[in-house]
């Protein structure tokens, strides 16, 4: 009976201690699909497509053809504040500073948010 008395406690002291070491870890994660002003700025770059490229350079890479009867390659399309910019090289003229937070939504979930015509994905960009 003491020595499952003993794991019961030890159990739970592993329990509390792994709940506790998730939550301040959790709270310093990245987000795989977010980046701050404050890691774009620590990039030391010019342009918020250099920063971008440094972080995530999987957002900025443009694909083959969506279609058979379109040869065009796509890029990902870019909005700020909810109005289209155009597409990854409009990243080039956008300064770190002016830049708040830049997120990346994959095709599905551009689709739902932005409508379609996004087959690469949208960057959303919130202005400061």
């Amino acid at each position: 009976m003491r020595a499952f008395a003993r794991a019961a406690a030890l159990t739970a002291v592993w329990l509390v201690t792994a709940c506790a070491g998730a939550t301040t870890q959790g709270s310093s994660t990245r987000r795989p699909n977010v980046l701050t002003q404050e890691q774009l700025a620590a990039t030391n770059s010019e342009s918020l497509y250099d920063a971008i490229n440094k972080l995530r350079p999987e957002w900025l890479s443009s694909r083959g053809p969506t279609s058979v009867t379109d040869a065009t390659p796509t890029a990902v399309s870019v909005f700020a504040n909810g109005n289209l910019l155009g597409k990854a090289d409009y990243l080039q003229q956008m300064r770190i500073l002016d830049v708040t937070e830049v997120r990346y939504w994959d095709a599905g979930q551009a689709s739902a948010r932005f409508g379609m015509g996004h087959p690469r994905g949208v960057i959303e960009i919130t202005r400061k």
